[in-house]
C-alpha cells in the first residue's frame, strides 16, 4: 500500500514538473514574440518577403519548346572578339620595317596562312608554343589579340581624287576635287582596322579595332604620346589610295615616323 502511494506521488510530481516546463517554454516564446519587430517572429513559419510578389503573365512564362534564334544584324556583322595577326619581319633585322600579312579568325587558319607565306619550320622560340616560323627571307609570327571596340573616335575625312595618283594632302584645300570610290571589299568577309606606327627601320601595330575612326583615334593618341618626349616637325596629313588616313612627321632621334590605319579582311571560316 505504501509502495503504490509512493509510485502515485512520483508520477504526480513528474506530471507537474512537465506541465511547468511546458508553461515556461510557452511563456518564453510569447515573450520573444513581443520583444522582436513585427514579422520577425513569423519568419520561421512563412518567411519574410522583401519585395511584393509580382504575378507573371502568360507571355513572360518560359516555354518548354525550341525557339528560333533571333540574330541582330548589327551584332552579326561584328568581327570576333579574339583574332590572330600574322606578322612578318624580314632579314636582316632593323634594316627595313616589317608588315602584317593578314588577320585570321582561328589558329588553324593563321597556321595555314603562315605556310602559304613561305614558312617551312619553327624557330627556336616557336618550338615552345608554335607561334613563330622561319621563312627563307625572315620570321613569321602569330600574335593573338583582342578586337578593341571602345576608345577615342576621330572622324576620318574622305579622300579627294588625285590626277597623278599621289596621296592627297589634307592641309591643302582641293575645291574642285572629285570623290573617288574606295576599293570594294568582299561583302561576305568581315574587316578590322589596324593602327600602325612605322619608321625607316621598324614597324609596329598599336591595336586592332572594329571601326576606322577608332583606329585613327589610336594613331593620333600614340602620336601625341610620342611627342611628349620628342619634338615633332614637318607634320603632314594625307589620305592613302585605299582611303585610309595617315600622318607623318620628323621626330628628334627617330627620323621620319608615320602613323596610319590599315584595313584587313578576316580570313578563316566564313560565318
Amino acid at each position: 500500500m505504501m509502495g503504490r502511494t509512493d509510485d502515485g506521488s512520483l508520477g504526480g510530481i513528474c506530471g507537474y514538473a512537465k506541465s511547468k516546463y511546458e508553461e515556461r517554454i510557452a511563456e518564453k516564446r510569447q515573450r520573444r514574440s513581443y520583444s522582436e519587430p513585427g514579422g520577425v517572429g513569423q519568419r520561421y513559419g512563412q518567411g519574410k518577403l522583401h519585395k511584393p510578389p509580382q504575378p507573371q503573365s502568360m507571355l513572360e512564362r518560359p516555354r518548354n519548346r525550341l525557339r528560333k534564334k533571333i540574330v541582330i544584324p548589327e551584332l552579326a556583322s561584328r568581327p570576333a572578339n579574339m583574332l590572330f595577326v600574322l606578322e612578318y619581319e624580314p632579314y636582316p633585322h632593323l634594316i627595313q620595317p616589317g608588315k602584317v600579312l593578314g588577320v585570321y579568325s582561328t589558329f588553324d587558319a593563321v597556321t595555314l596562312g603562315a605556310l602559304q607565306h613561305g614558312a617551312y619550320t619553327f624557330s627556336r622560340e616557336g618550338l615552345l608554343d608554335g607561334s613563330e616560323y622561319l621563312s627563307s627571307t625572315g620570321r613569321i609570327k602569330i600574335i593573338r589579340t583582342d578586337v578593341q571596340r571602345s576608345g577615342v573616335k576621330v572622324v576620318v575625312p574622305e579622300r579627294s581624287q588625285s590626277l597623278h595618283g599621289e596621296h592627297v594632302r589634307l592641309d591643302i584645300p582641293h575645291p574642285q576635287s572629285l570623290e573617288e570610290d574606295s576599293p570594294k571589299a568582299d561583302p561576305l568577309r568581315k574587316a578590322v582596322y589596324l593602327a600602325v606606327r612605322e619608321d625607316a627601320r621598324t614597324a609596329s601595330w598599336i591595336g586592332v579595332y572594329e571601326d576606322k575612326s577608332l583606329a585613327w583615334g589610336a594613331c593620333l593618341k600614340d602620336k601625341a604620346m610620342c611627342t611628349v618626349a620628342n619634338t615633332l616637325s614637318e607634320e603632314v596629313r594625307s589620305i592613302s589610295d585605299e582611303n585610309m588616313p595617315q600622318v607623318s612627321g620628323r621626330l628628334d632621334g627617330l627620323g621620319r615616323v608615320t602613323w596610319k590605319t590599315q584595313e584587313y579582311q578576316i580570313h578563316g571560316p566564313r560565318q
